[in-house]
């Protein structure tokens, strides 16, 4: 917030990806149509530590000395959606604590089954990054 009491919109932070893609707030906010209203901090928190879920699921791509793959624009993408996808997951609840005007209410944003999907598609990006189809059947 600016000393006026206005919200920043315009703040971003960039996550470094440590060989990963860089994911950043801005596009976050605007890949997502996350609200005005939401903190830029807690933004930047949930997307550090969803990249990090992904890539502990993603720990197979790694070459044999630990570094992770090239990606494509595709596969960049893919990954690009699993994180954002899992970050607004752990943001929904968030959500419904932020101060909204009663116009602006969205029913979609605080639905529980919403962080169910959001979840379910980052785990088929996920899939799709390994070379797995969308589901599978492994032994026991």
């Amino acid at each position: 917030m600016s000393l006026g009491g206005k919200l920043k919109t315009d703040e971003t932070t960039l996550i470094a990806g440590n060989g990963w893609p860089e994911l950043s707030t801005g596009e976050f906010r605007q890949l997502r149509r996350i609200p005005t209203t939401f903190d830029n901090t807690s933004m930047a928190l949930a997307i550090r530590i969803a990249a990090n879920a992904v890539q502990n699921q993603l720990l197979t791509l790694l070459d044999a000395d630990g570094n992770p793959p090239e990606l494509d624009e595709t596969q960049t993408a893919i990954y690009q959606r699993a994180a954002y996808g899992r970050a607004h997951a752990d943001l929904l609840m968030e959500f419904a604590t932020q101060d909204r005007r009663k116009e602006a209410n969205n029913v979609a944003t605080d639905d529980i089954d919403q962080q169910d999907r959001f979840l379910s598609q980052s785990s088929r990006d996920i899939r799709q990054l390994l070379g797995f189809g969308r589901a599978s059947i492994g032994v026991i």
